[in-house]
């Protein structure tokens, strides 16, 4: 057989949303693939196992170099294979061709790729592809016709068509919205001008409440009164200016509307992070400078929160875990959320969830690619009924059971809100395919049902020989 495909060997399911990318993006651009993911215009029909499929029509061996496939047993046969296949047959020149993903460190990696280069994906994948193809160009690998762009099309509308498991009944959706439903009727801009006795002092550190400088105008939801106190001897209030919360929510303020919305979202933004900060919660920025608020390991390793469901069923979610390394320490994983206002469809916080890791159960890693490393390996297996209820368990532990949540937002003055997320409801469902776990119990089930067919048909046919046998002998009587 002529040896021409590209074979992708990786950790399932670790690292299948890489594998999968790969492949496809492979095909696109030509190249004849063989991964146990796509199963991509029958080229994998070609062989009964991967060890056949390596020895007689591979002609480059990709191997998805991580973590996870540095010590799994498959990938690693299948790599020790490959070895095998390249010290035979002199010609195959760069036969293997490791593509090295994550965090893994050189000292670790498997002894049989020590030698070898490793194309780098760990910091882009665009970039890796790249170098992937400039050494694929280079071995002169050749592509087959029938791999291209309107396969991968075809192919991908068949696995993940629109309406795939789509019905024609209304289902209600959870969403991650908390509606705010009173906010303090006005916003102010307070020109404050400097008094030549007092040291200059900037007046929002000193406020009790949130609020911040554009200029020579102090913007927060206080009154005059109220921000007196902060303004010392330093500064003084030359003049306030009321802008109603609802003309700017309507577009019709005095204000710029760009800059109304802006005060009113900055101003939302910091009440919520004032008062969540004073919560015990931990604090991490963000890569883009926003900040998560995460729960701390206490006494425990795990922490459990009780609540309700919206069905009114009582269960509980854990908010804080860990997972033991290979040198016995522990990689403690944190649930916490971001919360930033939106005026569309409704003002609200909109509620979005993240995972924190640290070593010692509140110092957050440095590192934002190990992070991220880590997320993918600890949430692979979370799917949406563990993100909402891990949200409706932080969100009852923050309201402590109560239905609202009063925010301060100035004297006498508070941003309620909703502690019931917005739910909606759509005029089709979904029914979500099979998880790797429902697959195989619902294969063992059929597997099960089979063997009892086929013992039902053994004794079936020996039920009939005995007929067959008493007939004869009451013939011979």
């Amino acid at each position: 057989m002529t040896k021409d495909m590209v074979f992708i060997s990786h950790a399932n399911p670790d690292d299948n949303e890489f594998t999968r990318w790969l492949a496809l993006q492979l095909a696109k651009d030509g190249y004849g693939v063989w991964c146990d993911l796509t199963k991509l215009l029958g080229g994998e029909t070609f062989w009964k196992d991967a060890e056949e499929a390596i020895r007689t029509r591979t002609i480059k061996f990709v191997y998805v170099l991580s973590r996870t496939s540095n010590d799994k047993d498959g990938p690693r046969n299948e790599l020790q294979i490959a070895k095998n296949v390249s010290k035979l047959d002199a010609s195959l020149h760069d036969f293997v061709i490791p593509l090295h993903i994550d965090d893994l460190p050189h000292s670790e990696i498997n002894v049989l790729l020590t030698s070898i280069n490793a194309v780098p994906f760990e910091k882009s994948w665009a970039k890796g592809y790249s170098q992937l193809v400039e050494v694929l160009e280079r071995e002169k690998v050749p592509k087959k016709p029938n791999f291209n762009p309107r396969a991968v099309s075809s192919w991908w509308r068949s696995q993940f068509s629109a309406n795939r498991g789509l019905r024609n009944d209304s289902e209600t959706y959870l969403s991650n919205l908390l509606r705010i439903q009173k906010a303090p009727p006005s916003l102010f801009l307070h020109t404050l001008v400097p008094t030549k006795t007092g040291r200059s002092v900037e007046p929002e550190h000193r406020l009790e409440f949130a609020g911040f400088m554009d200029g020579i105008d102090l913007v927060t939801f206080a009154s005059a009164a109220a921000i007196q106190p902060a303004l010392g001897s330093s500064m003084s209030l030359f003049e306030s200016k009321t802008f109603p919360v609802s003309d700017i929510l309507a577009g019709k303020s005095q204000l710029n509307p760009k800059k109304g919305t802006y005060f009113l979202s900055r101003l939302l933004r910091e009440c919520w992070e004032r008062w969540i900060g004073g919560t015990g919660l931990g604090t991490y920025q963000l890569s883009n400078k926003s900040h998560c608020y995460f729960f701390l390991k206490g006494s425990q390793p795990n922490l459990d929160i009780y609540f309700t469901t919206l069905g009114g069923k009582k269960t509980y979610r854990s908010v804080v875990g860990y997972a033991t390394q290979a040198d016995g320490t522990r990689r403690y994983w944190h649930f916490g959320i971001r919360s930033r206002p939106v005026f569309q469809p409704s003002l609200a916080y909109l509620i979005s969830s993240h995972v924190i890791f640290t070593s010692d159960g509140s110092t957050p890693w440095t590192s934002h690619q190990k992070m991220h490393s880590a997320r993918r390996r600890q949430c692979k297996s979370w799917f949406n009924p563990e993100w909402r209820d891990r949200l409706l368990a932080t969100l009852h532990w923050l309201s402590q059971g109560e239905s609202n949540l009063n925010i301060p937002a100035a004297e006498d003055e508070f941003i309620q809100v909703s502690m019931r997320p917005e739910i909606f409801e759509g005029e089709v469902s979904y029914d979500d395919p099979p998880t790797r776990k429902e697959r195989l119990l619902i294969s063992e089930q059929g597997d099960a049902i089979e063997t009892m067919e086929e013992n039902m048909e053994i004794e079936s046919d020996e039920d009939e020989d005995d007929s067959d046998d008493e007939s004869v002998e009451e013939n011979q009587l």
